[in-house]
């Protein structure tokens, strides 16, 4: 198989996009990249990243374009994530992206992304439209701790639970969590001590 063919069928799989390091593990030299970017043939998307211009783009070619940018070792989080399992309504002004603790991706690019270090466990992490993100329950245990409106995380939750996305136990345990910081902010009664 020619390189050309073997970069279309791995970008096809990735939203249109290859990074230097798929290249090596598909056995394509990086330096080839470069040459199909000078004939055409690619686009440059950031450092590392290009997409093969004559795949359609798709309507979550920004969320594939991030976790390319983080070299693949990033999955799509936050209220980025709830966008995508299409759970509430919310529009973050930057792509949220948890990657782990040792990836440092390159800073060009940088500005239009919301990097959290954590190293998620396999189970945290699942796949909407070929894109990695992280699962329903822990896209809303990340945005509750990143203050997403209370209305719009039940809404999430009430939603993931009907569609059979979110069992009722966890369902329950986030409905609690949600509560809490309100438990904590209402007066106590006199004589009651924290």
């Amino acid at each position: 198989m020619a390189i050309w063919d073997r970069l279309v069928e791995l970008a096809a799989e990735q939203h249109g996009y290859v990074t230097t390091r798929d290249a090596r593990d598909i056995g394509v030299d990086p330096v080839q990249l470069r040459l199909l970017m000078a004939r055409g043939r690619l686009e440059r998307a950031g450092r590392g990243v290009y997409r093969v211009p004559v795949l359609p783009r798709g309507e979550h070619d920004d969320l594939a374009a991030a976790v390319a940018w983080t070299l693949g070792r990033g999955a799509i989080s936050h209220e980025s994530a709830l966008a995508l399992h299409a759970l509430a309504d919310v529009n973050p002004s930057r792509i949220h992206l948890t990657v782990p603790r040792d990836n440092h991706p390159r800073a060009a690019g940088g500005e239009l992304y919301r990097l959290h270090r954590r190293n998620l466990r396999t189970t945290d992490i699942t796949s909407v439209d070929g894109i990695p993100v992280t699962t329903v329950a822990r896209t809303i245990r990340d945005c509750l701790d990143i203050g997403t409106d209370p209305y719009q995380l039940r809404k999430a939750i009430e939603r993931a639970e009907t569609e059979g996305r979110l069992r009722r136990a966890p369902a329950a345990e986030l409905h609690a969590a949600l509560d809490e910081p309100a438990a904590r902010s209402r007066p106590r009664p006199k004589g009651v001590s924290a």
